[in-house]
């Protein structure tokens, strides 16, 4: 920092942070003393231009072993948007305690030319002395932040090799008495319900359907904040790892193996092990939709928002793998069609859109200058697109996730185009990346930053619609509703007008017109009627349409062709209809068409959308 007192005004940022929850809700806590400390001494250089903005970064209740936290990005993200100066900390250990989380802290700080101030420890990172004894601090730190997760671990495991689980609340069936598990009589008989539901029947489909049809609901526990947990129907998860958890056995689940345990089991060895075996059996499946090397679903969406997931299918023995729209239940209400593209041609065109943009040099700059990057550093970080891309080409398939989870924030895929969103913090170490290695994202820095590129691409990857877009109800046959003449006659007018016009194709508009006996405006208009949609049609032949819609307005209407558009237009609700949620292969099987038969009521239609 400059002692000269007529330098430019310092906007400083004060960031606090403690690791614990204690008295957070109290009107003075250690957020409050590091606060007042840190603007004390700012007050003092007061002289040499420093102010201290009035924004508030405090982080209570997160550790400083990374930086995932929410005032930290917020601090990050106005150091990036030009708002800060100076950061001031009371201790460096407040900032972080990692060492390598402190160098990449300050590799940003340098790029923006900001500086870093401890109250409590007088150094100034702007000359290498200062550089020195920050990093021998930070050195400390760490040591003692790593000093203190091994006596966490080393606990833990004695704890459960003298057959105690550590922390958390009691598992199902049990319940904490005098710091020992007792068995919960209630919950215990549901435990053996769930193993020989499952043993009965051989899946965990069934299981579940089981315990859903007998009406169980989780446990309701406290935690030590007072709230309440549990009391719900048990999901599907639930029944999972109650099958698969050895502490139904008398045994703890270790790192590597179990431990007998202080509490007495709720099932005996021969159904825990016939269990584990047909479990077992259950995992040897053939190739899924999981496994392979298809890397998108992670980042794929929607331009409606609905996450794009991997599915497969099988056609003689052939997996042929999709990328298909999550069964939104709204999308399934208001009839939106799932999108489906093949996974290895969206794959290629997401690859191929990547490798243009890096050899792109205008785009790769334009990415670039998002990130705070100008001038000469600009310059020679865009000479590296060319071989940048031919890495990316040549990665193998093994690596190519990671790479593309780096770079890419998400991508969205619309009927006509792709739009790709480049993480440039990522970007800027792809380009220096020598090769070597896997290239793999540093998450903990993704929060230090917002910036964000978007690569538009004009390409169609989604499949032909395979359903339709709406369902016919039958008329009601109590309903006492009276159908208004002169619409159906209008109605029957346009069927005729379009007969007319497939009969005579040797006439034009007018020469149709004059033999229907009307108008061209008004004949137009009658063809224009047979694009009415089909709830629209139906509801007017049972006499449920709208009070205010009649003849005159039906027939001097500029009728959309979009239905959604013609429901508004003239007063119709949306359509609606049941909804059953359904689940993509891999996270839950598709329903059986027998069970979807056997359901009652109406057919859903969407039944066979994929």
């Amino acid at each position: 920092m400059s002692d000269n007192p007529l330098s430019a005004p310092n906007r400083c940022a004060i960031y606090t942070r403690i690791s614990t929850n204690s008295r957070l809700d109290h009107e003075v806590n250690s957020l409050t003393t590091q606060h007042e400390i840190c603007s004390a001494y700012i007050a003092s250089q007061r002289y040499r231009g420093w102010t201290a903005l009035l924004q508030r970064y405090d982080d209570g209740g997160h550790s400083g072993s990374g930086l995932e936290r929410p005032a930290l990005a917020a601090l990050m993200q106005d150091i990036e948007a030009g708002e800060i100066d100076t950061v001031v900390v009371y201790k460096i250990d407040r900032l972080t305690r990692s060492l390598l989380d402190f160098v990449r802290l300050i590799e940003i700080f340098d790029r923006r030319s900001i500086g870093l101030v401890s109250v409590s420890q007088a150094f100034d990172t702007t000359d290498s002395m200062g550089r020195m004894i920050l990093n021998v601090l930070l050195t400390f730190s760490q040591f003692e932040r790593e000093l203190i997760a091994e006596r966490v671990r080393d606990s833990i495991r004695t704890r459960k090799r003298h057959g105690r689980i550590h922390g958390g609340l009691a598992p199902f069936g049990y319940e904490y008495r005098d710091g020992e598990l007792e068995v919960v009589e209630a919950e215990a008989e549901i435990v053996r319900f769930i193993y020989a539901a499952f043993l009965r029947h051989g899946t965990y489909t069934a299981a579940m359907t089981a315990v859903r049809e007998a009406g169980f609901c989780s446990s309701l526990k406290t935690a030590r904040n007072g709230t309440l947990r549990g009391g719900r129907p048990m999901s599907a998860g639930s029944v999972y790892n109650i099958l698969r958890y050895p502490i139904y056995v008398g045994e703890i689940r270790g790192h590597d193996r179990t431990w007998p345990g202080r509490h007495a089991p709720i099932i005996e060895r021969a159904t825990w092990d016939a269990a584990c075996a047909l479990a077992a059996k259950r995992t040897r499946k053939g190739p899924s939709a999981l496994g392979t090397d298809h890397f998108l679903a992670g980042i794929l969406w929607d331009d409606l928002g609905r996450h794009m997931l991997l599915d497969v299918n099988w056609v003689d023995g052939q997996p042929y793998h999709f990328y298909v729209s999550s069964n939104a239940q709204w999308s399934q209400a208001e009839y939106r069609r799932a999108y489906r593209s093949r996974a290895d041609r969206l794959d290629a065109v997401a690859l191929a859109a990547l490798g243009a943009f890096l050899t792109d040099r205008s785009r790769l700059r334009a990415a670039l200058r998002t990130h705070g990057l100008f001038g000469a550093e600009l310059d020679r970080l865009a000479e590296y697109g060319g071989a940048a891309a031919c890495r990316l080409a040549n990665a193998p398939p093994s690596q190519v996730e990671a790479l593309i989870a780096a770079l890419l924030i998400r991508i969205e895929v619309a009927p006509e185009a792709l739009t790709m969103e480049v993480r440039p913090i990522e970007l800027r170490r792809f380009l220096e990346w020598d090769g070597q290695g896997t290239f793999v994202g540093r998450q903990a820095d993704w929060s230090t930053s917002n910036a964000r590129y978007a690569i538009e691409v004009p390409v169609s990857v989604i499949a032909a619609e395979r359903w339709p877009s709406f369902t016919l109800r039958p008329r009601d046959p109590t309903a006492e509703c009276k159908p208004d003449k002169q619409l159906k006659i209008l109605l029957r007018n346009a069927r005729a007008a379009q007969a007319l016009f497939d009969a005579h194709r040797d006439l034009d508009l007018v020469g149709l017109a004059q033999r229907f006996g009307r108008s061209p405006g008004y004949f137009s208009r009658l063809i224009r009627l047979n694009y009415l949609a089909p709830d629209i049609v139906a509801a007017i032949a049972d006499g449920t349409q709208p009070p205010g819609l009649n003849r005159k307005t039906l027939a001097s209407a500029h009728i959309p062709l979009d239905w959604t558009v013609q429901r508004r237009m003239f007063g119709f609700p949306e359509p609606s209809r049941p909804v059953t949620p359904r689940n993509l292969f891999g996270r839950g099987m598709w329903p059986s068409r027998a069970e979807d038969d056997a359901g009652g009521g109406e057919k859903d239609l969407t039944a066979d959308i994929l």
